[in-house]
């Protein structure tokens, strides 16, 4: 017991310093950014990182001896707790901007006129027939209900990361939960691409979050056939 909260607080320091280096060293790519809007895009950038690197310890997991399968569950976990708090940093930190006026260009089309205030992230500057208030069905507005979509499910993910939670779900229910990771990775790297083509400034292309989207991808398809082969032997 003892050796493995030891084990945890190490991953834990380490995943500490690695958000801390990540953003000093990005921050230097949006000097142009006022520090609260680099701040919350470069926490984004960092979830999304993390979240693929969820993704890739399980995978890598089958190709190391056994012996390392319960210390790549404890990484993946902690992790995946990190990536949870910089998700929320990244998200608290847009609805702060929002609730005033943020200093992003945001380029978008004429008929997109949304609301004043965090609202306007979801919700267009008039009514619909019924008097409810029209979504904001832009690209932008799209990204942001991926956004939505994604933070309410790392949310669920960074609360249900304990012991004691996967006890009060049940093993299967917790597991089925847990399995949906890269749905949501999915989306965060749809969430970033839009966003990446509409803020003015940004300094980051569409290749750095497709690139390792892509690697992602090719690890775990290369693990799974790899698994299947070995189980028909």
């Amino acid at each position: 017991m003892a050796r493995t909260l030891t084990f945890r607080l190490i991953t834990h320091l380490v995943s500490l310093i690695f958000v801390a280096l990540a953003m000093r060293w990005m921050r230097s790519d949006y000097l142009s950014f006022p520090p609260m809007e680099a701040a919350s895009m470069i926490l984004g950038y960092i979830s999304f990182l993390l979240i693929g690197l969820t993704l890739l310890i399980g995978p890598l997991s089958a190709w190391l001896p056994s012996r390392f399968g319960a210390a790549c569950l404890s990484i993946r976990r902690d992790l995946g707790i990190w990536a949870g708090i910089t998700a929320i940093s990244h998200v608290v930190l847009v609805l702060i901007l929002f609730s005033g006026v943020p200093r992003l260009m945001i380029l978008q089309s004429n008929a997109d006129n949304p609301r004043s205030g965090w609202l306007g992230l979801f919700f267009q500057n008039y009514e619909s027939f019924y008097g409810w208030p029209m979504p904001r069905l832009s690209l932008i507005g799209i990204a942001n209900y991926l956004g939505l979509i994604s933070i309410l499910y790392v949310t669920s993910l960074l609360f249900t990361s304990s012991d004691g939670a996967k006890k009060w779900l049940g093993g299967s229910a917790w597991k089925r939960l847990h399995l949906a990771n890269p749905f949501v990775f999915i989306l965060v790297v749809l969430h970033g691409l839009i966003y990446i083509q509409s803020v003015k400034g940004e300094p980051h292309t569409l290749s750095d979050i497709l690139l390792f989207a892509f690697a992602v991808w090719i690890v775990r398809v290369m693990t799974f056939w790899r698994t299947v082969r070995h189980r028909r032997r």
